[in-house]
């Protein structure tokens, strides 16, 4: 019997065996379609199949008659997509095994309900109903890449088990805070080390990790380069504060779903109503864990087949 509701949210396959795919029909008239594949036998892992006629491309469900034998006659069909619903796309380097890669070929074609992809390793897969988590990843910038949006990347790039998650990047760039900050470009600014990628014309540049010699300069940075600036010299210095907290409180007020870095979390992650906070040095296990953490509060539908 048909397993799920066909309007339920990010219906994707668990297995690429489990869609087959059918080419050169005469129509995909659901009528037709369903007639056409009742009776003809499917192989034992087959549930989904994709048909298609031209460049036209419909997605049926079928039921199988039990049967422990390799293959067995499909006793019933119904078709989840017609091909005004459907988008077939050709997408080499989509690893249609993971849901959040699928749901990211999906935003290109919010037109339709349902995108099949022919990906990676010339496997076929589908998302259906795609409604992806919608996660502000907030980091300063520079050094680029940025650094949490990268690991962000990299753990949905292979996360099968989490359910759609697409990102939507909000990256700050210090070097614009500063300038809005100050009248004028101060001579000397200090970050907090040189991994921070800073490059002023016409500006010194020190690095705070280095604990260079006192000097009138302009911190660019945050509590805790403060703290460390008061141990190493025991003052408080002019400061354009770029602490992502700052700017996670409007993406808040928007409704998103803010994931972000604290330099002042040491270690594990901090979860709050304003944002989800992983360490500055965050390892790509911690950035999962907080992807997660987010997940499960939010309650995200998801339908693995």
């Amino acid at each position: 019997m048909f397993g799920f509701d066909p309007s339920a949210a990010n219906v994707v396959p668990s297995r690429y065996r489990q869609v087959a795919l059918s080419t050169g029909l005469q129509s995909l008239d659901p009528v037709w379609l369903e007639n056409h594949f009742i009776g003809r036998e499917a192989y034992m892992r087959t549930r989904f199949i994709v048909a298609r006629c031209g460049e036209e491309t419909a997605l049926v469900e079928i039921d199988r008659r039990q049967s422990s034998d390799l293959f067995s006659p499909i006793e019933s069909a119904r078709v989840l997509a017609t091909p005004r619903q459907c988008r077939y796309v050709v997408a080499r380097e989509t690893d249609c095994g993971v849901a959040s890669q699928m749901a990211a070929v999906a935003l290109d074609h919010q037109d339709v309900s349902c995108v099949v992809v022919e990906g990676r390793y010339s496997h076929v897969s589908f998302i259906l109903n795609p409604q992806p988590l919608k996660l502000h990843v907030l980091d300063i910038v520079p050094p680029f890449p940025s650094k949490l949006l990268d690991q962000v990347q990299r753990v949905l790039d292979l996360a099968e088990e989490l359910p759609p998650v697409v990102v939507v990047p909000t990256l700050i760039d210090s070097r614009a805070q500063l300038t809005e900050a100050c009248d004028r470009l101060p001579s000397r600014v200090l970050v907090p080390c040189r991994g921070s990628g800073i490059d002023l014309e016409g500006v010194t540049i020190d690095y705070l990790d280095e604990r260079p010699q006192a000097a009138d300069w302009t911190l660019l940075g945050c509590e805790r380069s403060h703290q460390i600036h008061r141990w190493f010299y025991g003052s408080s210095p002019t400061t354009v504060d770029i602490c992502p907290k700052r700017f996670a409180g409007d993406i808040g007020r928007e409704g998103g779903h803010i994931l972000t870095r604290c330099c002042l979390l040491q270690e594990g992650i901090e979860d709050s109503s304003q944002a989800t906070f992983v360490p500055w040095g965050a390892s790509l296990c911690e950035v999962h864990d907080a992807i997660e953490t987010i997940i499960n509060r939010v309650g995200v539908t998801w339908t693995p087949t």
